[in-house]
């Protein structure tokens, strides 16, 4: 009786128990075109250079899928990046919709910088690929300092640091892009 309660007990149990979940990793660009996924299919990838910004290359990437004339355009910031013993290179995409409302927000703080009014203000805009654009106003020596963080290994924080120059150069390559996508 007992061995026959111990029976009914642990099958309750174990039906009770979720099975385990399982993750599927899609490798996708960043709208749609499944690149791995495809097993024999020849993907056409071509690479125009658009600009230069510090140590970014700006480019026009056009992917397509030659079996079904398939075809995505996205805007890369390809950069390189060095440890002891490696130096990689890694493209970060950033579709069109994305590219507009980065725009607007750049050109945002753009004219927050020239208000008069500054208090410590900071601005940040995170793409889908993790780009961080952001500025922050340091108080103490009364000037705005702008940078992208790109997202790497953990060992290596790659930040770009640059000038109100620089942002009203950024904003106007990153316009151009948009023109060409």
């Amino acid at each position: 009786m007992i061995i026959l309660i111990s029976c009914v007990l642990s099958a309750w149990v174990s039906a009770q128990t979720a099975p385990t979940p399982t993750v599927q990793r899609s490798n996708t660009t960043s709208r749609g075109l499944t690149v791995s996924s495809r097993k024999g299919t020849l993907i056409e990838k071509k690479i125009i250079n658009l600009g230069r910004f510090k140590n970014l290359n700006i480019q026009k990437i056009i992917t397509k899928d030659v079996s079904d004339n398939a075809s995505e355009t996205l805007l890369g910031m390809m950069y390189e990046y060095e440890t002891f013993d490696e130096i990689s290179k890694k493209t970060l995409t950033i579709d069109k919709n994305e590219l507009g409302k980065l725009i607007q927000a750049l050109q945002s703080v753009e004219q927050k910088e020239n208000d008069k009014t500054h208090q410590e203000i900071k601005y940040k805009f995170v793409t889908m690929s993790n780009i961080e654009f952001g500025s922050v106003y340091r108080e103490k020596v009364s000037l705005w300092v702008h940078y992208i963080k790109i997202p790497s290994h953990y060992l290596n924080q790659n930040i770009l640091e640059f000038t109100k120059d620089e942002l009203k150069e950024l904003i106007a390559i990153l316009k151009k892009a948009e023109t060409e996508l």
